[in-house]
């Protein structure tokens, strides 16, 4: 995979992020006409085939982060969308699965969908 400057750019923004980020988002901190927002897609799923990125998917939206730092997880709230970051705890168990079925893993992802604290309280669950 080559790496050109607009690609740079984009792992920049996603390095850079506190939380996940969808290509819409990505695309608005872009500098203005640095690129359209179909090459933010295509480059977002080269990153994700590649294992650069990892993504989570909400309302049919696909939100990506970078691999760069250590091995995470999310927890989202499905009705404010706020995202809880977790640490990753299946490993071994990936690792025992995949021994046991002779598979290579290239990588996972989990994220965990439910209601925080906050909406379970004025929803009244």
């Amino acid at each position: 995979m080559r790496i050109t400057p607009q690609r740079k750019e984009i792992l920049s923004i996603l390095n850079k992020a506190s939380q996940p980020l969808s290509a819409e988002m990505i695309y608005d901190r872009l500098p203005k006409d640095s690129l359209n927002l179909s090459t933010v897609y295509r480059s977002l799923e080269l990153f994700f085939t590649e294992g650069l990125l990892s993504k989570s998917f909400m309302n049919h939206t696909a939100y990506f982060y970078s691999n760069h730092k250590d091995h995470h997880h999310y927890m989202i709230c499905v009705h404010c969308q706020k995202m809880y970051e977790i640490d990753c705890h299946i490993h071994d168990m990936a690792d025992d699965l995949a021994n046991q079925h002779h598979f290579k893993i290239t990588h996972h992802d989990m994220t965990v969908y439910g209601y925080c604290q906050a909406c379970q309280e004025a929803l009244n669950m």
